[in-house]
Parts: structure tokens; C-alpha cells; sequence
């Protein structure tokens, strides 16, 4: 039977429902969970000089399963690897992770010839967001104009130029400040808070952007030869942090409407993934008064199973679907 190795942790429901799907399936879904891989899995790859394998194999203790070759290999949200409990010095667990994270990391080494949803590296480029925009440009998608800059006069020039602006962190998604978690949303920024943060400006990049006016805003979702664009509305809500960014409130406090976009413009996102080499991802995109479509950003492992809760759209089958088709011996790389 075909192995199909899903990369995760212990409380990815995405996960959970694609498994369930794929037990009808040809193929075997193989669960690897971070938390419990260290203490619950054994291996051995071996190659000769001539750098050909002569053996590799990988055995599940929590699931009983052994996999020796993998078709598919499903990247989703590996989390924390947790050591064995006789580890206890800082560094030794240190250790214990960093080399177990190194081998995970190396799955495209460890099988060279499983094919990704999404291969690890290739998500890492497009992870940055600034990577983005030299494609958008390429294919001529629009995107509101943009500054990254740790000068004080530039974001300065830009905002009194543009006029309303957001400003939203590039990467940093949260931190922990007196026993307290706090999310890095999207804000919104003028002159005067400028000048109130003048000083700090220089320490870190800034991602400032013109602030658009939203007429509608999508979450397409393009999951292999299918594209699942679900409108997004929060104005009901009241709350000016929300219709600035969605992320703030649970998903369920939100109409969600399924909907279409040009199918010329669905294209281009479609060649954006090509672009990455990616078979999966998940865009962030605003309709604005004058009906401009501007990309806003690529998630290229986005979360995407509250929209199937809550539009019905067919996505769990849809994931399937690729993966069993990038199984099949015959499906293009």
C-alpha cells in the first residue's frame, strides 16, 4: 500500500479529518506527531559510499505502523519535540531536539522521491512575506503600496503620502509578557503615532502599508486543481479591531459566504503557487470601492478547516484528492 507520512502534532485537527478521509482511501495515511516521535519512534537509514541507500525504515511505537518508503509526504504543523524523561540537563534536551528537528528536516533526503503538500523549503520563501511581492509584480497582481524601513523619516514620508495606513508584523506572531499572551495584529498607524514611537522605530524593520478600503475581503484557498473562495465579513461586529483584521475574533463570529472570483484572476494566484513550487495555499485578498482585487498575502500552511465547518465547502476531499493524485506514479512533478 502507498504511504502517505503526515508531518504534525498531537492536536492538528486538520490532521484528524484528512486521516479519516484518507481510511476509505488506496492510500495509508502514517502519523508523525512531534510531541511524541522522540520517545515513540525508531529508525536507521543507511547508505553506501556510493551514497545508495541500503536500508531505511521508520516504526511507530504509539500507532504500531512501519513505514520503509513514503509517496507523499503532508508538511502540516509539527510542534515541540519532547525528550525521553531520563534527559534532564538544559543542554542535553537542547541536543535531544535540535538533532531529532535536524532528521525531520531532512525528510526530502530521507525520501527523495515523496512529493510534498508543501515541501518544507519551498514554504520557507514565500514565508516571508517580502518574497512575495517580486512575484505579485511578475504577474501583475496589485498589492497596496508598501514600505519595510527602520527610518523614522521614511515611514514618515510614506504615511503622510498614502494617508490612512496599517501597520502588522512580518513574522513575529505573538510573545508572552507577564504570564500573558499577546497576538501581533494588524494596526492602524499615523503620523502622531509615529512620532510617539519615534525612538524605537530604528531598533526593528517596520511593515507599513496603505490602508484599503475594504469592499469585500476573500480567503481563497486553492488546494491542488480546486479553488475555494469564501467572502469574509466582519462589519456586523461593531469593533473597529475586527474589520481591520478578522484574526482577532473567533471565526464563528464572522459570515462566512462562499463566493467567486475571475476565474483570470484565480489563475494568477495559481501561478503564484507554481511559482513557489507549491501544491497548497491559502490568500489573504481585498476588493476594494473601485473593485481592484489587491493581494494582501500568501499563507503557504495556512489553516483552512473552519471554512468547511462553516460553508460546507468540500476541502478535507479536496485535499485528499491531491494527495492521492500526487500519489499515483503518473502525476506531474
Amino acid at each position: 500500500m502507498t504511504n502517505i507520512l503526515i508531518v504534525t502534532s498531537e492536536s492538528d485537527i486538520h490532521a484528524d479529518v484528512v486521516i479519516k478521509e484518507l481510511q476509505q482511501s488506496t492510500v495509508q495515511p502514517i502519523r508523525l506527531n512531534s510531541e511524541s516521535f522522540i520517545q515513540k519512534s525508531q529508525y536507521c537509514y543507511e547508505w553506501e559510499a556510493s551514497g545508495k541507500s541500503s536500508q531505511s525504515w521508520l516504526s511507530f511505537a504509539d500507532s504500531l505502523r512501519e513505514v520503509e518508503d513514503v509517496a507523499v509526504i503532508w508538511w502540516r504543523k509539527p510542534d515541540d519535540y519532547l525528550v525521553s524523561p531520563e534527559v534532564q540537563d538544559d543542554w542535553a534536551i537542547k541536543y535531544c531536539q535540535e538533532e531529532t528537528k535536524s532528521l525531520i528536516h531532512s525528510l526530502a533526503g530521507l525520501y527523495p522521491k515523496a512529493k510534498w503538500v508543501n515541501n518544507y523549503y519551498n514554504m520557507r520563501l514565500p514565508a516571508n512575506r517580502i518574497n512575495q511581492i517580486p512575484i505579485a509584480q511578475k504577474l501583475e497582481i496589485p498589492i497596496p503600496p508598501t514600505i519595510v524601513t527602520n527610518s523614522y523619516e521614511a515611514a514618515l514620508r510614506f504615511v503622510s503620502k498614502q494617508g490612512r495606513c496599517i501597520i502588522k508584523a512580518m513574522r513575529y506572531s505573538g510573545f508572552l509578557h507577564d504570564s500573558k499572551q499577546y497576538a501581533c495584529y494588524t494596526r492602524p498607524i499615523d503620523v502622531e503615532t509615529l512620532e510617539e514611537f519615534r525612538e524605537s522605530i530604528p531598533l526593528a524593520p517596520v511593515f507599513i502599508q496603505k490602508r484599503i478600503a475594504k469592499k469585500a475581503e476573500y480567503r481563497v484557498t486553492i488546494i491542488g486543481e480546486h479553488h475555494f473562495v469564501c467572502r469574509i465579513e466582519a462589519e456586523h461586529t461593531q469593533d473597529s479591531d475586527v474589520t481591520l483584521d478578522w484574526r482577532v475574533t473567533e471565526p464563528e463570529k464572522l459570515v462566512h459566504v462562499p463566493d467567486e472570483l475571475p476565474l483570470d484572476y484565480l489563475k494568477k494566484l495559481e501561478q503564484m503557487l507554481d511559482e513557489f513550487d507549491l501544491q497548497f495555499g491559502a490568500f489573504d485578498i481585498i476588493r476594494d470601492d473601485d473593485e481592484t482585487l489587491y493581494f494582501i498575502e500568501l499563507n503557504p500552511n495556512g489553516q483552512w478547516y473552519w471554512i468547511e465547518i462553516l460553508t460546507g465547502m468540500p476541502m478535507v476531499r479536496a485535499m485528499v484528492e491531491l494527495m492521492e493524485n500526487l500519489a499515483l506514479p503518473s502525476f506531474p512533478l
